[in-house]
């Protein structure tokens, strides 16, 4: 379930420094048990929760001109790329892409150099969502049907046609309510198709038949971390994005009047505890 927390795009208060997309400081530090006095014994004696855990994402698109975060290091230098697995980490850059984890400490710097790459603030929107369930992060809308190369875990390299569509990352957080300091996050880049198919689901009174785009995953690129507090999260290209038929390539690269512009997204996670109705 997706429910939209209002956007923040253009809005003063939100942009903190005036560099872009600020971090706020320990959103959940008052968490760090959060369900202590939150439990009301009903009339039964037993007790119920007055509050639900909820993951709101803050979502920063920046876009910069071709080569400028995949041929620098300049901004990757300010981000950890060791919180994914060496494995993984390797096989997202064969396939033209990154991944690193930043502290709220760094972010000031970082967003200077976006402003100076870009030179305007990023734009930006707030999402939430229950944690467990999918947030699709929408990186292209209405491409035409293309063929996407992807490099495997063993180096091998394989082809296929996908379908005209959306071209987007499917981003799940997943909350421990006892520890709520930090949360996994699991993203993969999927294709949702624009034509709508006709399917037969189960549900609680039988059969019914549902109309819904094709979704096309690519599990090999699957990555997962932890997000500890007051930290973001940055996704971008790697130097194998200029190469066409990337996965990198098709997800994060554009063109603009002739022109190709590489997209960064910036991830900012935070966990807020919502009274129960």
């Amino acid at each position: 379930m997706l429910f939209s927390a209002g956007g923040l795009a253009g809005c003063p208060d939100d942009l903190g420094d005036g560099n872009g997309l600020t971090p706020r400081p320990a959103p959940r530090t008052f968490l760090s048990n959060p369900f202590r006095n939150t439990r009301d014994p009903n009339a039964n004696g037993r007790t119920k929760p007055t509050h639900r855990l909820v993951v709101t994402m803050r979502v920063a698109s920046i876009e910069v001109p071709v080569g400028t975060a995949s041929g620098s290091e300049e901004i990757w230098s300010y981000l950890d790329e060791e919180p994914v697995r060496a494995v993984r980490s390797a096989n997202l850059g064969r396939n033209g892409l990154r991944v690193g984890l930043g502290k709220l400490g760094t972010w000031p710097d970082l967003a200077r150099i976006f402003k100076r790459m870009t030179g305007r603030s990023p734009e930006q929107k707030m999402v939430a969502c229950i944690p467990g369930n999918p947030l699709p992060v929408v990186l292209k809308e209405r491409r035409e049907a293309r063929t996407v190369f992807t490099f495997h875990d063993d180096r091998t390299l394989s082809g296929r046609d996908y379908p005209a569509g959306d071209y987007l990352l499917a981003v799940v957080c997943t909350l421990d309510e006892d520890n709520p300091s930090e949360i996994l996050l699991t993203a993969m880049p999927q294709v949702r198709s624009s034509r709508r198919s006709t399917h037969y689901v189960m549900g609680d009174r039988g059969p019914r038949i549902v109309t819904r785009p094709e979704v096309f995953g690519f599990p090999q690129l699957t990555f997962q971390l932890r997000v500890p507090g007051e930290s973001f999260l940055v996704i971008g290209p790697g130097a194998n994005a200029r190469n066409p038929t990337s996965v990198g390539h098709h997800f994060l690269v554009k063109k603009k009047q002739g022109m190709e512009f590489e997209t960064l997204l910036v991830l900012i996670p935070e966990v807020l505890a919502a009274p129960v109705k």
